[in-house]
């Protein structure tokens, strides 16, 4: 998996491209740890280009929601396929995220 990022305004916006599964999740853990460390307020990961997500993905993301949260940084997600917007539901980790339909939608939450 590779891990774009760009920056819109004040937004940081997280573009994981591949599936975050185990085995493939040094380089997401390596930009979210980053941008806590340099005390990033508001990013958006948008998941358009993430097909999957297994239990090691779900605990990398749920590990960072939690230290953003804990932190007052915001971090929101979006554009989530069927499939991963399905295991997000089924785990009920979907009541937890902030999920938006598209990009535009979160960058307006930080409104």
């Amino acid at each position: 998996m590779s891990v774009t990022l760009t920056r819109e305004g004040s937004v940081t916006i997280v573009k994981p491209m591949g599936p975050i599964i185990v085995g493939e999740l040094d380089e997401l853990d390596g930009e979210l740890l980053e941008l806590f460390n340099r005390w990033t307020k508001r990013i958006i990961m948008n998941m358009h280009e993430v097909a999957f997500v297994d239990s090691a993905g779900l605990e990398l993301l749920v590990h960072h929601q939690r230290e953003f949260d804990s932190h007052g940084l915001r971090l929101v997600f979006c554009h989530m396929n069927d499939t991963v917007q399905k295991v997000m539901d089924l785990t009920r980790l979907s009541l937890q995220f902030e999920i938006y339909p598209e990009n535009v939608n979160a960058m307006r939450s930080f409104l």
